[in-house]
């Protein structure tokens, strides 16, 4: 077919003199499409043909003819030999041609005119001078092959794929962690949380215990904020550090307590196999490596927004996260590469690491790995998958990743123990209570039963209340209540920040299931298909608000922070016009009595900062750091916020229009948050405030990995 030859006794297919072995079961795949030309070959009868009674999954088709399709060179959205018929099963469309090719045999040896009787006495002849003898190779010849035909079969067979057998808790405290390493004996991390950020150093047994601080002596002002990394034998530590003027790494011996400065990184700075080496990216969009004691800096590549290195254990190569997939580059600086591109496409992967043999690639996908932090998207977890590297003189090493983890539980960044048969990780379950703020007793209470929910939002009649559940992100409306909820939109859609239209028909609300590029939609309080806010603009919508007259919406546009301008959509015109002087703002919200609109801007500290349609100016920016979530309040005379307070804390704040001092509301436990920005903020139609209480959990795991 085409310039190929598909050679079935060969299991091979050839092309041009050269020869591609195939795995058994992909050629049989291949072969069954091949006699069947045109015709639709159903995923069933696929899967009875080629594997029988063996207990697997559809993937292991999808795999078969993702593996053809490559050596092939085909394209599954424009294709020239397999065509997928969507849930149905898979059609071959080139024209095929099929040949017998004569194989030799012994016959063809002998002449080519002989009388029974001669035949007869040459094989008597053959007896009595050893013919017996020179069967022999012959016999021995047709048991060889078969044998030789097995043990090649046998050494590039499909190996069975990794799995999890067991899972061992090995923390109870609950807290955010982030695992860095471990040296066989403990697990290495960062813990304690600065606005749901992991900080500071710490250690635990790999055999389970307490969490027990690691005391780390820097130069005066500087603190050990975050862990980077650790040497393969444990001798040191790569950390991270912050004084007033200044951020700093630092390579510190665990033992004797001797440090060396190192260039300065954040996220993503790791060893080498031997220890004597960091690699890490630069702020300005670039990989380095370093001697670990600071000197022999160089450039490796040039590579934006490469973050979570991982060196591979044999030295040759370098793999990591950049725009929210893995990537690969020699540790020499070349064959820069994106790993399985086309492999699950849209789906975010992050944070990998090689077990000590080299043998599995493990790391975490799944479509809440991501979650918009304050500045940059930020790891929350996934499922842990695998990809196979395990190879031999006549095996490939496999193509696509297996899944090792399912349910309901969000993994962390993998951590291979020292033993290759076990996975360190921090298992999280996400769950909330929505609380009100009683500034009576000064204490959170549950609210509509403490529902896992945020994003909560009113009709102005005060019949229903809508919201987002967490962490499935789905958009619900029930009564006033909370009684009769209805579910508005489903899963790909991650909704973010709705709002209620002043008539209560209609939702606005944010997909953030690209987690960079954010739509806005509108969907019936009723039920129905939301339709996007505006059709065929495909540039990016954000923060949507309704104006007072429910005619008008102001929302942000902007990929990044300093492209971002506030524009109002005129519903009945369908005209959007840009807010003079907003450039550079974000989350704008239209308050009740319709005349100003309140915005933030992209600085540190960030800035609260309110236009006036009357005057058409913008007021003097507020700057608070970590300021988030402005709400108007009902009477249009404060903005609530939620901003930094004390040490390990959140603070809920009011500031008048008119500007002056903010008055502090409330305080709540960096630990008690949770939501979008691991924090969600709102008001109750009498202003009181709203936050998602977080009662998940977040311990370490020992994952028992098997292999055969």
């Amino acid at each position: 077919f085409s310039d190929f030859e598909a050679h079935e006794r060969e299991f091979s297919l050839v092309k041009a003199g050269e020869t591609f072995p195939v795995e058994p079961k992909a050629f049989r795949v291949l072969l069954i499409l091949l006699r069947n030309p045109k015709k639709l070959a159903p995923k069933e009868e696929l899967l009875n043909a080629v594997w029988g009674d063996a207990a697997v999954t559809e993937n292991s088709l999808t795999r078969a003819i993702a593996l053809l399709r490559r050596l092939l060179g085909d394209d599954a959205r424009e294709p020239k030999f397999i065509e997928t018929v969507t849930s149905v099963g898979y059609r071959w469309l080139c024209p095929v041609v099929a040949e017998e090719i004569a194989g030799a045999d012994s016959s063809a040896t002998e002449p080519a005119e002989r009388s029974p009787k001669a035949a007869t006495l040459a094989d008597a002849n053959l007896t009595k001078k050893g013919g017996r003898r020179r069967l022999w190779p012959r016999a021995l010849g047709a048991v060889a092959l078969p044998l030789l035909v097995f043990g090649i079969w046998y050494l590039r067979r499909p190996l069975p794929p990794p799995r999890i057998t067991d899972y061992t808790q090995i923390t109870h405290d609950g807290h955010k962690k982030n695992l860095v390493g471990t040296d066989g004996n403990k697990i290495y991390l960062s813990w304690g949380e600065h606005f749901g950020v992991p900080t500071g150093v710490g250690q635990v047994a790999v055999s389970g215990g307490v969490v027990a601080p690691i005391p780390v002596e820097l130069p005066h002002g500087y603190q050990a904020d975050h862990l980077e990394d650790v040497s393969p034998d444990g001798s040191a530590l790569l950390i991270a550090s912050f004084s007033p003027s200044e951020a700093q790494l630092w390579n510190v011996r665990t033992l004797g307590g001797s440090l060396r400065r190192l260039p300065w990184v954040w996220r993503g700075a790791t060893f080498s196999p031997d220890g004597n080496s960091v690699a890490y990216p630069s702020d300005d969009g670039e990989i380095w490596l370093v001697r670990s004691d600071g000197t022999g800096a160089h450039k490796l590549a040039s590579v934006a927004g490469a973050e979570e290195l991982a060196w591979s254990p044999d030295g040759r190569a370098i793999r990591f996260t950049k725009d929210h997939r893995l990537w690969e580059i020699s540790s020499s600086g070349s064959n820069l590469h994106q790993l399985f591109p086309t492999w699950h496409a849209s789906t975010p992967k992050c944070c990998g690491r090689w077990t000590p043999d080299g043998r599995f690639f493990l790391f975490i996908s799944g479509e809440s790995v991501f979650t918009l932090g304050a500045v940059q998207p930020a790891p929350q977890g996934g499922d842990i998958w695998a990809l196979d590297e395990r190879r031999g003189s006549f095996r490939r090493p496999s193509a696509e990743p297996v899944q090792l983890t399912t349910g309901p539980t969000r993994w962390g960044p993998p951590l291979p123990g020292k033993d290759g048969k076990t996975i360190f990780s921090l298992g999280t379950t996400l769950r909330g209570e929505l609380s009100r703020y009683d500034s009576q007793t000064k204490q959170l209470q549950p609210f509509l039963g403490g529902i896992s929910a945020q994003g909560v939002t009113f009709s102005k009649d005060g019949r229903f209340v809508a919201y987002v559940s967490y962490p499935e992100n789905a958009l619900w409306r029930a009564n006033r209540d909370g009684s009769n909820p209805v579910q508005l939109t489903d899963s790909p859609m991650k909704v973010y920040l709705p709002r209620f239209s002043p008539d209560g028909t209609e939702i606005l609300f944010v997909d953030q299931s690209n987690p960079v590029h954010f739509e806005s939609y509108l969907v019936s309080s009723e039920g129905g298909r939301p339709q996007r806010l505006i059709p065929d603009d495909p540039g990016q919508q954000s923060d949507p608000s309704w104006s007072p007259d429910g005619r008008k919406v102001v929302f942000d546009i902007g990929d990044t922070n300093p492209s971002h301008e506030i524009r109002v959509l005129d519903l009945d015109s369908s005209q959007v016009t840009t807010v003079p002087g907003s450039s550079g703002l974000y989350s704008a919200r239209w308050s009740p009595d319709g005349r100003y609109i309140a915005a933030l801007e992209h600085k540190e500290p960030e800035g609260l900062t309110i236009f006036d349609f009357e005057t058409q100016r913008w007021s003097a920016p507020f700057h608070m750091g970590g300021l988030g979530f402005p709400q108007w309040s009902s009477d249009s005379q404060w903005i609530f916020f939620e901003a930094a307070s004390s040490e390990g804390n959140r603070g809920i704040y009011r500031i008048r229009v008119t500007g002056g001092e903010a008055e502090h509301i409330a305080d709540v436990k960096v630990q008690d948050w949770t939501g979008w920005f691991f924090t969600w903020f709102g008001l109750d139609p009498t202003d009181a405030p709203l936050v998602l209480r977080d009662v998940g959990s977040n311990d370490i795991y020992a994952l028992t990995l098997e292999e055969k």
